[in-house]
């Protein structure tokens, strides 16, 4: 049987291109998750989690949910700087967040912004061994107590 060095190029080409897009879906933080508030237990909005060319990961707001009873929040009225007053849908909420080099579930320096209160928390999170739960763990500067939030992933 004679072998085509055109069919063996097309193959070679077809598995390189395959790896690369799974490689590039691969990563378990990148895509949509619902947000849980901690002291309500309700699902407040869904984010996607990006991830940029150095490698930091981002969150926007891409749907917003009221928690019965209270009033919807639409906009960032406590925010400041150039989020203030800005609409909730399309806000990023959680960036500077890197992988910590000796733990792939382990994520640090990230900031989280509270869109309820305008305030600005130190962040770092662990993916759950499912790969289905992120916890956020927020704090002030300095401050040894925070809070945690779960995200769970769409």
């Amino acid at each position: 049987m004679k072998k085509h060095p055109f069919t063996a190029l097309i193959l070679a080409f077809s598995c390189m291109t395959s790896l690369a897009a799974w490689a590039a879906t691969s990563d378990p933080l990148v895509g949509t998750w619902k947000t849980i508030d901690d002291r309500t237990g309700y699902s407040l909005s869904d984010v996607i989690i990006q991830k940029n060319k150095n490698n930091e990961y981002s969150a926007k707001i891409i749907n917003v949910r009221s928690v019965p009873g209270a009033e919807a929040l639409a906009n960032c009225i406590k925010c400041t700087g150039p989020q203030k007053n800005q609409p909730l849908v399309g806000l990023t909420t959680l960036t500077g967040l890197t992988i910590d080099p000796h733990n792939a579930f382990e994520f640090n320096g990230g900031e989280l912004l509270d869109p309820k209160s305008g305030q600005r928390y130190q962040a770092r999170a662990r993916l759950m061994s499912n790969g289905k739960h992120l916890i956020i763990h927020s704090s002030m500067e300095g401050s040894a107590v925070g809070r945690n939030i779960t995200w769970v992933k769409n």
